[in-house]
């Protein structure tokens, strides 16, 4: 359908209707053919052919009206058609005025419409914006809580330790009294050895099925009640066992500390019914009946003294194992007793007595940690016993008996 009106008037509408973006719009085609149709009819509405009936009265009302029928047709050909023309473009603006109408809605929802997803949008490209920076400093933040995740993981395993130390120094202090307000698994996790002896035979117990509760020990050289003490970790599981120490001040702690064990305040030796003299160190776990040893150690560490002697009965291995183990061997023997553990393993009849593990303290006392040394006698001795060395600590060596079932 081609457009009749004039050039002045498309551009009037054109303009009226839309802005320099809608006008481009129309003029390239995309416009409501309705509203068009509209204009194209009224431009073209001129005639008004209605028709209406002149009355007539009489002659004069004949003649009237033979005059007015003859006015009319003379006027017909132009009054008629304004008429017409009229009363068409009223009906094509009528719907033309409701297109335009519609249509300037329809441009004033999209208008509002592109606004308002140009307001999402830049709202939409604020947020995502932000959202990067938060994810950035999240990021950041992951970055800095996995490295205050391994400092604090470092900080817990020290007071883990820590706690552990103290729980120790309270057993040590308390004698064992607070034994009850810990569960089993608690107590086996203590370790009141110089280098984990005790938690070492622990492991072998449970490779064997050998419930630690059910042991017994004897332990030469004893020393203190639980500070380094191979056998204490077993005395709080419920174990019992034979303390030896020459020492009467520490025998004296032994007994108040350890109730359950029975101590023997007395030296070791292979002549029974004697009195030895007894060199008290001012070092722990030093002092002897051997005065040349005494003296090795002042020479190695000259802070120590010989604080007092004491002179002390004897008592032979023999003696102990047939009084306090005279139907079966204890599960654990530790020997400690400076400079003279050869000669104590060497008193001792292995084709009788075959205490399950041995623990024997391997090298010489030194101001100093010892790298690479161990008593060679002593390993071949115990080899040619029946025993392998399980285990060395770098001060003590853990033998297992060859020949027990259930070895680990």
């Amino acid at each position: 359908m081609s457009i009749s009106s004039d050039k002045l008037t498309k551009e009037v509408i054109l303009e009226k209707l839309s802005d320099g973006t809608e006008r481009s719009r129309l003029q390239t085609g995309d416009i409501n053919t309705r509203m068009l149709d509209s204009l194209d009819k009224m431009n073209k509405t001129s005639v008004n052919r209605s028709y209406r009936e002149i009355p007539a009265n009489g002659f004069k009302g004949k003649v009237s009206r033979l005059v007015k029928r003859l006015m009319r047709r003379l006027t017909f050909w132009y009054v008629e058609p304004c008429m017409m023309q009229q009363t068409e473009y009223n009906c094509a603006n009528n719907i033309f005025s409701a297109e335009t109408n519609s249509e300037l809605n329809s441009l004033r929802s999209r208008m509002s419409n592109v606004e308002k997803h140009g307001e999402d949008i830049a709202a939409l490209s604020g947020s995502l914006a932000r959202s990067n920076e938060a994810i950035g400093e999240t990021n950041r933040r992951l970055d800095t809580c996995e490295d205050k995740t391994a400092e604090l993981a470092a900080a817990v395993n020290a007071l883990k330790r820590r706690l552990e130390g103290y729980e120790k120094y309270a057993y040590i202090n308390s004698g064992g009294n607070d034994m009850l307000s810990m569960s089993d698994a608690a107590v086996a996790a203590l370790s009141f050895s110089q280098s984990g002896e005790d938690a070492i035979i622990r492991y072998i117990f449970k490779a064997s099925c050998i419930d630690p509760s059910g042991i017994s020990y004897l332990d030469l050289g004893a020393n203190h009640a639980a500070e380094l003490s191979n056998t204490y970790s077993f005395y709080l599981s419920g174990a019992r066992g034979v303390l030896v120490d020459a020492n009467p001040v520490l025998a004296k702690e032994l007994r108040e500390k350890r109730p359950g064990d029975k101590v023997v305040n007395r030296c070791i030796s292979d002549i029974p019914g004697t009195k030895l003299d007894f060199y008290i160190m001012s070092g722990d776990g030093l002092s002897t009946v051997d005065y040349e040893a005494a003296q090795g150690f002042i020479k190695a560490n000259p802070s120590l003294s010989i604080e007092r002697t004491e002179s002390v009965d004897s008592v032979t291995i023999d003696e102990l194992i047939s009084e306090y183990f005279p139907d079966k061997a204890p599960e654990i023997m530790n020997i400690d007793i400076e400079g003279m553990e050869l000669t104590v393993l060497k008193m001792i009849d292995f084709s009788k007595f075959r205490p399950m593990v041995i623990i024997c303290e391997m090298i010489e006392y030194k101001n100093c940690i010892s790298v690479g040394e161990k008593n060679q006698e002593i390993l071949s001795f115990m080899k040619s016993a029946g025993y392998e060395e399980y285990a060395f600590t770098g001060i003590n060596s853990i033998f297992i008996d060859s020949k027990r079932e259930g070895r680990a």
